[in-house]
């Protein structure tokens, strides 16, 4: 469920709190702003609720509240459970609440709706909050499926989990019954699978490798053979750091953090996602 906003530049410079930008909204735009305000203020008053307004022109109420538990950083991975209705009670979209299987998602990437992503900066773990988006920090000046331009929505929102990057390596590691060999300096876990007597690579030699690469869901982006100069810079830092650990004829996966992998930022291609640890399966050959 990734949904693409489209809403203008003007709004969420409105919803950042980053000055008085009314002069340069046109009529329109102003308009539905004053009846999104006028429908939120009615919504409350007609269902006795008292709410808090964010900066950003969201409302918000807190249902249930942990405060001992975890916030979500950037770059955390979130679990949450979702509902999303207009004002008037239609459903709009879901999670899947009732098998329990949340949506995961990076926090901060701008994956889900600005508004969402909000209310989550405002939760801990556990917690659940009722938001009440304007258009702007909802679906935007399209509309989204059956809901039209300009509407304000109410999102049931629950964060049930968050998992640093460390914490998402060593589930996948423990879910998968690896043993850790050895962990390099900067953050590479190494489980050989077939070891070799002899000196490791080190820095400086050429080897062929096979090797297969996956996200932590086990999800396959990348797969091949190549030769490799270890330490020669022309690879993403996790991998080569991890192969120069490795001897000629060994086989070993290779689990290491976005920090030494593609970052912030993601691959080019798109593919591998920000703020995303990798695995490789690799095989060096004699």
């Amino acid at each position: 469920m990734k949904h693409n906003q489209s809403n203008l530049l003007i709004f969420i410079l409105l919803a950042l709190g980053l000055g008085a930008c009314n002069k340069t909204l046109d009529f329109t735009d102003e308009e539905q702003l004053e009846k999104n305000e006028k429908s939120i203020q009615d919504y409350l008053t007609t269902n006795n609720l008292s709410a808090t307004k964010d900066s950003s022109g969201m409302y918000y109420v807190k249902r249930v509240s942990n405060p001992q538990g975890v916030k979500a950083k950037v770059g955390d991975q979130v679990a949450i459970y979702s509902k999303i209705y207009t004002l008037d009670g239609t459903v709009i979209d879901s999670t899947e609440t009732a098998a329990k299987k949340p949506l995961r998602f990076t926090f901060g990437t701008n994956y889900h709706l600005f508004g969402v992503e909000r209310g989550i900066s405002l939760m801990q773990e556990g917690e659940k909050m009722t938001l009440l988006l304007p258009f702007y920090l909802a679906f935007g000046n399209v509309g989204y499926d059956n809901l039209p331009a300009y509407s304000p929505v109410r999102v049931e929102l629950e964060l049930a989990q968050v998992r640093t990057e460390a914490q998402q390596i060593a589930d996948y590691i423990s879910t998968k019954g690896y043993t850790i060999s050895e962990t390099t300096p900067r953050g590479v876990r190494i489980i050989r699978q077939k070891t070799v007597a002899g000196d490791t690579l080190g820095k400086g030699k050429t080897v062929s490798v096979n090797y297969t690469g996956k996200l932590l869901s086990d999800k396959e982006f990348d797969k091949g053979s190549f030769s490799i100069t270890t330490g020669n810079g022309g690879f993403i830092v996790g991998f080569e750091e991890g192969i120069s650990h490795l001897r000629r004829g060994e086989k070993a996966v290779l689990i290491f953090p976005s920090a030494i992998g593609y970052g912030k930022s993601g691959s080019q291609s798109g593919t591998i996602p920000p703020y995303t640890p990798l695995v490789f399966e690799i095989e060096v050959l004699e």
